[in-house]
C-alpha cells in the first residue's frame, strides 16, 4: 500500500517498527540524537524509495537499511578519528615551559572540543568537523553533505552555539 501513495499505510509500518530500529541502533551506538537520525533516515528511504523498490519483507527491509546506515556512521566516525588524531599531532615545540604548557593547553582544548562535538547530532558534527576542524568552507561542507549551504549554516550554528555553552560551563566550573 505504500507504492500507491498511502500515508496510513506508512504511518502504521513506522509505528510498527520505530521502536525496534530505534532501541536497536541506539544499544549499537550508544548516542540517542544519532539513533534517533539513522532510524527516521530509514523511513525517510523507504518513503522515497517506495516506486522503485520490490520488498518481499518489510520488516528485513527495514532492519538492512538501518544495519547499513549503523556501518556507514561508524566508518565515518572511525575516519573523523583517525583525521583529528592527524590534526593534534603536532611537531614538538623547541623553546621554553612556555612553549610547552601551550602545547599542552592547544591538544588538552581539541579533545575537549572533540569528545563535545561527538554528543552533537550526526548532519551538525559532520558540517563543525569539515568546516572548522577540517577547514574547508561552508559551501564546501554543504555540496560534500548533499545539503544547502542555508542548512549547512543551521548546523553549524547549532553546533558552535552546544560548543559554547558546554565550554563556557566547564570553564565556570573550573573556576
Amino acid at each position: 500500500m505504500i507504492r500507491t501513495d498511502s500515508v496510513d499505510a506508512f504511518n502504521e509500518v513506522y509505528n510498527r517498527y520505530w521502536d525496534i530500529l530505534y532501541h536497536i541502533t541506539l544499544k549499537r551506538l550508544q548516542v540517542k540524537e544519532v539513533a534517533e537520525e539513522i532510524v527516521q533516515d530509514t523511513f525517510i528511504i523507504l518513503w522515497e524509495k517506495r516506486h522503485d523498490i520490490e520488498i518481499s519483507v518489510l520488516k528485513h527491509y527495514l532492519f538492512a537499511i538501518t544495519r547499513y546506515a549503523v556501518f556507514h556512521y561508524l566508518a565515518k566516525q572511525q575516519t573523523i578519528a583517525a583525521r583529528m588524531k592527524a590534526l593534534s599531532h603536532t611537531p614538538q615545540l623547541a623553546g621554553g615551559n612556555a612553549d610547552l604548557e601551550n602545547l599542552v593547553s592547544d591538544r588538552l582544548l581539541l579533545q575537549l572540543i572533540e569528545t563535545i562535538s561527538n554528543e552533537l547530532p550526526e548532519k551538525s558534527r559532520q558540517v563543525f568537523r569539515y568546516n572548522k576542524l577540517l577547514d574547508h568552507s561552508l559551501l564546501q561542507a554543504a555540496k560534500t553533505f548533499d545539503i544547502s549551504p542555508k542548512t549547512a549554516e543551521g548546523h553549524l550554528t547549532k553546533a558552535l552555539k552546544t560548543l559554547r555553552v558546554k565550554l563556557s560551563a566547564l570553564y565556570s566550573t573550573v573556576l
